[in-house]
C-alpha cells in the first residue's frame, strides 16, 4: 500500500465516481460525522457519482439513499440494490424472488443454534430482521472485537454447513449465494448507469476497510483503505493500492479532500 499522497493528481482529477463501504469507512464508532456528510455533499456537488456498497441490511438502504444523497446503495454485499431513476423514483433489484428468499431465511435460521452452540458469545446482529439475503453475526459491533482466529473459525463453521461466508469489521455473514460487492457493483454500473467495467476501473475509486472489501481492492486500481484497514491485513486476500493517514470517517474525508483538490 502506498500513502494516499502518492496517488497521482491526474488520476484523481479524471475520476467520475466513488464507490464506498459504510461501516468503519464512512462511520466512526457507528456514526456518520458532520464532516463525512459534508464530504459526501462536496463530492456530489463537484459532479461525482457516489455509490455505497455495504454489508448492511437491505432495509437500511432506502433511507440511506435519500439521507446521504447517494446515487445508489448496494446492500448485504450484493443481495440487493437501490437507486433513483430519471424521474426521481426509487428503483431496486433483489438477488432472488420472494419465494426463494423465504426458503433461504428458513435455512439460515436453522444455522443460529448450531453456531451458538460452538460460539455462545457470538450473537445474531441487531440488524438481522432487516435483511433479505444473508444472516449476520456480531463479531465487533456490540461485542468486544473477536480475535482473528475466532472469526476464522466462525467463517469455517458457516461454510461447513453449506453457506457462503465473509466478514466485515463488525459482522460475519452467512449467505445462500456468493454475494460479492465487486460483482454487484459491476452489474449496477453496467445495467443502471451504462458504464462498462473497463470504464469503471479507470474512472471510479473505491474506499473500504476490511475483509468483505478485498474483491473491490483487487478489482479497482484506484482502491483506497482508510488507515484502520491495517488491522485486517492478515486476513485480506488483496490490499488497497493506497492508504490514508487517518482512520474511519476521518480517513474518508481525507480521500474526498484528495479528490477535490485542484479539481
Amino acid at each position: 500500500m502506498k500513502p494516499l499522497r502518492e496517488w497521482p493528481l491526474e488520476h484523481r482529477r479524471a475520476l467520475r465516481g466513488i464507490l464506498t463501504d459504510i461501516d468503519d469507512t464512512l462511520t466512526t464508532a457507528g456514526a456518520l460525522t458532520p464532516q463525512v456528510l459534508q464530504a459526501l455533499n462536496d463530492l456530489r456537488d463537484a459532479g461525482l457519482q457516489v455509490i455505497a456498497v455495504t454489508g448492511r441490511p437491505t432495509y437500511w438502504a432506502m433511507p440511506l439513499l435519500k439521507l446521504c444523497r447517494f446515487d445508489a446503495v448496494i446492500a448485504e454485499n450484493g443481495a440487493s440494490a437501490f437507486w433513483n431513476d430519471g424521474s426521481g423514483r426509487m428503483q431496486s433489484w433483489f438477488y432472488a424472488d420472494e419465494t426463494a428468499r423465504k426458503q433461504h431465511r428458513l435455512a439460515l435460521k436453522a444455522l443460529v443454534p448450531v453456531l451458538r452452540e460452538r460460539y455462545p458469545q457470538v450473537p445474531v446482529a441487531d440488524d438481522a430482521p432487516l435483511r433479505i439475503g444473508d444472516l449476520a453475526f456480531d463479531i465487533g459491533e456490540n461485542v468486544p472485537p473477536l480475535a482473528p482466529e475466532t472469526v476464522a473459525g466462525i467463517l469455517a463453521l458457516i461454510r461447513e454447513h453449506g453457506f457462503h461466508a465473509t466478514a466485515s469489521s463488525i459482522h460475519a455473514h452467512a449467505a445462500p449465494m456468493p454475494f460479492c460487492k465487486q460483482a454487484a457493483s459491476e452489474r449496477l454500473l453496467r445495467e443502471v448507469f451504462g458504464i462498462s467495467d473497463e470504464a469503471a476501473r479507470r474512472d471510479y475509486a473505491f474506499v473500504g476497510d476490511s475483509g468483505n472489501d478485498a474483491r473491490m481492492f483487487a478489482h479497482y486500481p484506484h482502491a483506497i483503505g482508510v488507515a484502520n484497514v491495517r488491522r485486517h491485513l492478515p486476513r485480506l486476500e488483496a490490499m488497497p493500492a493506497y492508504v490514508t493517514i487517518l482512520e474511519y470517517g476521518a480517513g474518508f474525508v481525507e480521500v474526498a479532500q484528495a479528490i477535490l483538490t485542484d479539481r
